[in-house]
């Protein structure tokens, strides 16, 4: 079952969200970790992509490049989006969803979250 959670954001505000996996039966397929995570934000299901992620959109917040905790370093991945990034998203609600993929033949795809994403219009801008 994929988890869900309904994401609020500032429009303009730099948004992050930790994603730790809720089972035991092991960890996200890391072979290049931040590289096989993907996300996109539609105006609604089969929709439009108002925001489409990058690998720059994804981090293991436990990897300080030690080896450190290796299962929860690759049980659990944040997400982030800039400040520039949630300024270009109208405000509005959303849906949304995040993968973690193996290119491997045939490719593997695992749905981690979803949920719907409401996106808080911005009052403060620059001049």
């Amino acid at each position: 079952m994929t988890a869900r959670y309904d994401w609020t954001i500032n429009q303009g505000e730099t948004s992050q969200l930790t994603v730790k996996r809720a089972d035991s039966s092991g960890s996200y397929n890391n072979t290049d970790f931040v590289a096989n995570f993907r996300m996109q934000i539609k105006d609604k299901y089969g929709g439009t992509a108002v925001f489409t992620s990058a690998a720059s959109n994804f981090a293991s917040p436990f990897d300080d490049g030690s080896g450190g905790n290796a299962e929860q370093q690759n049980s659990t991945v944040q997400i982030s989006l800039t400040s520039a990034e949630t300024a270009a998203i109208a405000s509005g609600k959303y849906v949304y969803d995040v993968e973690n993929y193996d290119s491997a033949t045939p490719p593997v795809v695992t749905r981690v979250l979803e949920g719907s994403l409401i996106v808080k219009p911005e009052v403060t801008t620059s001049a």
